[in-house]
């Protein structure tokens, strides 16, 4: 095939919807959890009862858009994870993605300190599932477990998890210390962020042990777009990134939410006969 025949099949040429159905009610599954966990707070993040910088003193992490009343609060909380839950289950699909990522858009602007880089992956996600065309199954609900679909919408999520890795390890090599010290990791894993099972991973490992950890991390982040990208590298990937992610989610205090966040891209590297063994045993198609 031509060049620009390969583009065109990469890009828009028939792929099956298992893939980007799996990573939507993954992400979608996370988000509820992750907004559940964070809601008895909802007050402080929402409303004036939080800290929320003025204008004057950082026009940055000001909030962007007017904080709710009080009043309000149940209210958002209820059409949020109604819509939430909505999309994951497949009822109004489309229209509940929209609204939930409309919701959350305006949770990351009203308090841009707590948002950080997890609500804006959530956000790039939804506004991905949101725009993506209709399968056969979205028209006539008569789902066969074949339908398939334009590959632009799995192919943008393959690549942000490829990009996301790639520039994390290109700034720790060039701007950090990973490739000048060893104990880079045995260091983190003592910092802010330790928990009760790093304290004992940091006890029982060897130092030697810590810095091979230290160096595959590294490697594996450099080297992302060729495991990801080769077929038959692909499974060599998927196994060294689920042993990093729940490392991370074990050893390093509230990372837990954002390990589970990457591991839903995971989904969209995934063989569709894999997914449609998973789906088979764990029940009907939502």
């Amino acid at each position: 095939m031509r060049l620009a025949e390969r583009w065109n099949e990469f890009w828009y040429g028939p792929m099956p919807a298992i893939r980007l159905d799996a990573f939507r009610q993954g992400i979608l599954f996370m988000l509820a959890i992750y907004m559940l966990a964070r809601w008895m707070h909802a007050a402080e993040w929402l409303t004036v009862a939080g800290f929320h910088p003025s204008l004057r003193a950082d026009g940055i992490n000001t909030p962007q858009l007017p904080l709710l009343p009080p009043a309000l609060l149940p209210a958002f909380g209820v059409v949020l994870f109604t819509s939430i839950a909505l999309a994951i289950f497949g009822w109004l699909r489309r229209p509940a993605t929209i609204v939930a990522l409309l919701l959350l858009v305006y949770v990351t602007l009203a308090d841009p300190i707590s948002a950080m880089t997890l609500n804006r992956l959530f956000i790039f996600s939804l506004l991905v599932l949101a725009l993506a065309p209709a399968t056969t199954s979205d028209d006539t609900g008569n789902e066969t477990g074949n339908e398939t679909m334009p590959a632009w919408p799995v192919r943008i999520l393959q690549l942000t998890l490829v990009v996301h890795y790639a520039t994390s390890g290109v700034c720790k090599a060039l701007r950090g210390d990973w490739l000048t010290h060893s104990d880079v990791l045995w260091f983190q894993l003592q910092n802010i962020y330790m928990t009760d099972i790093a304290a004992l991973f940091v006890r029982l490992t060897p130092t030697w042990a810590m810095t091979l950890l230290q160096h595959v991390a590294l490697g594996f982040e450099l080297l992302a777009p060729l495991l990801f990208g080769v077929r038959r590298l692909r499974p060599l990937a998927l196994v060294i990134g689920v042993g990093m992610h729940i490392m991370i989610a074990a050893t390093m205090y509230q990372l837990v939410y954002f390990s589970a966040q990457m591991l839903c891209f995971y989904l969209v590297f995934l063989d569709p006969d894999t997914l449609q063994r998973w789906r088979a045993r764990l029940g009907p198609r939502a």
